[in-house]
């Protein structure tokens, strides 16, 4: 929470329990105010209203945003200049869309000033970063009202599995929120701000998952959010124990849900999963319905899932996930390349949750692994935690051989790389795992891909 601040992280770190929630709650206080104000509710309003509409009506909703956003974007974002030589006139979506060029991530990052928007100083405007699925750190800009309208449609998700923002939440999170050396400790710390209890994804193991249990029992959460692994682990203790903890839901994010995964879950939890897909970029958001279908939000962006040939992948066929993201005047991401994977082209067809919003066969995407450390913990998502805040690396891969040797591979920025940075990666690395691990760095060219020209973040052969 403070990893920019070494003064305020240092207090932060050797303040007590009871004050290290009183931080977070101050933190939450600011993003109840950012995220879930007036303009949160008024979109939730809207977008319950408009749920239920024909396919045709969502067709025709993103047809007009799409064309509002293009007109936008060749106007006031230096980089889309190149929209104007396009015509677009009595087109659909997909005419339009297959007009454009795809924004790949390295774009994003090269071209990072010439995609924002010359108002910028006018708006109210929230940076947010993130290493990806590929450990490639990004940033992007986002106003106020398209940061509020994104989490708006998360809530209905929640609404859809009988909770509600402002209900007691349990989140597994990867930000350090208690520190590495703590032992015997409490694991969770409350922000009253948003009635929302953080779980530290670091300290979890056999020694310490009862207390972590106790903690659960302690909160009484309605549902929970965050790292699916941590999720289950708890889950499967709490199934062995013959605990019936009876939480209303859990909504995975951050990493590949395992279908062994929900099944843990749901036993050990006593509830039901929502699985879920979006992105720091926010430029688009699927969510599970009660049925099981991986909706498409379409007020947030559109979709392609897009095969090797850059054509609309057939049923069944992988392809990357391609969005558009329709709200979001602070930077504009058009047919935006996530690098995640998805099985077949989106779906508008009735649901049997009574629902024609389009639906995607598949979600593959986020294959991140989790490390295994010496004492028995999964660190989830290390990636994020390691290259995020370091400005010199343009690609990571952690690789796990054993339980402590590691290798960091790193490409470099030409002109902003120093070795300082691949010390403070590997301080990072040691600060999650362990003081003790060897690190081996590997400065490339470029990191190795699959044959569909992905590659993961972290890899474990343990």
């Amino acid at each position: 929470m403070f990893k920019e601040n070494r003064a305020l992280k240092r207090i932060y770190e050797n303040a007590p329990p009871g004050l290290q929630s009183l931080a977070l709650s101050c933190i939450g206080l600011k993003i109840r105010l950012q995220r879930y104000g007036k303009l949160f509710r008024k979109h939730t309003r809207n977008l319950l209203t408009n749920q239920y509409n024909t396919a045709a009506q969502w067709e025709r909703m993103q047809y007009e945003k799409l064309c509002a956003i293009i007109k936008y974007a060749r106007k006031e974002v230096p980089y889309y200049s190149f929209l104007n030589d396009i015509s677009f006139k009595g087109a659909s979506v997909h005419d339009v869309l297959d007009r454009i060029p795809i924004l790949e991530k390295k774009t994003l990052r090269d071209k990072y000033s010439r995609l924002k928007a010359k108002g910028l100083k006018k708006m109210k405007v929230i940076e947010l970063k993130t290493s990806g699925t590929t450990g490639m750190p990004l940033k992007t800009l986002h106003d106020i009202n398209s940061h509020s309208l994104y989490w708006a449609a998360i809530h209905r998700m929640w609404i859809w599995a009988g909770c509600s923002y402002g209900d007691r939440r349990l989140s597994f999170t990867g930000n350090k929120i208690v520190p590495l050396d703590r032992k015997n400790t409490s694991y969770g710390r409350v922000d009253k701000s948003n009635n929302r209890m953080f779980m530290s994804s670091y300290h979890l193991g056999p020694e310490t998952v009862d207390r972590y249990l106790e903690e659960i029992i302690w909160f009484k959460p309605v549902f929970i959010d965050g790292y699916p692994s941590s999720a289950r682990y708890c889950a499967a203790r709490a199934l062995d124990r013959g605990m019936d903890l009876g939480i209303r839901a859990c909504f995975p994010t951050a990493e590949m849900l395992l279908q062994h995964d929900r099944e843990i879950i749901e036993k050990g939890f006593g509830t039901k999963v929502f699985n879920q897909y979006g992105s720091a970029e926010s430029a688009a958001l699927i969510t599970e319905c009660p049925a099981g279908r991986m909706h498409i939000n379409p007020e947030i962006g559109i979709v392609e899932v897009l095969n090797e040939k850059g054509k609309r992948a057939a049923p069944g066929e992988a392809g990357i996930i391609t969005v558009t993201a329709l709200n979001n005047r602070a930077m504009p991401l058009i047919r935006y390349s996530t690098g995640d994977l998805a099985e077949g082209s989106p779906v508008y067809r009735k649901c049997e949750c009574s629902r024609e919003m389009p639906y995607v066969e598949k979600v593959i995407g986020r294959q991140d692994e989790s490390v295994l450390t010496s004492d028995g913990r999964r660190i989830p998502m290390l990636s994020y935690n390691v290259i995020k805040w370091t400005d010199g690396i343009i690609e990571s891969q952690i690789i796990q051989n054993s339980i402590n040797d590691f290798e960091l591979k790193i490409v470099p920025h030409r002109e902003k790389y120093n070795p300082s940075q691949a010390d403070k990666a590997v301080e990072k690395l040691k600060e999650y795992v362990g003081p003790d691990i060897n690190v081996r760095i590997e400065v490339l060219d470029k990191i190795p891909r699959s044959s569909r020209s992905k590659f993961r973040a972290v890899i474990s052969r343990v």
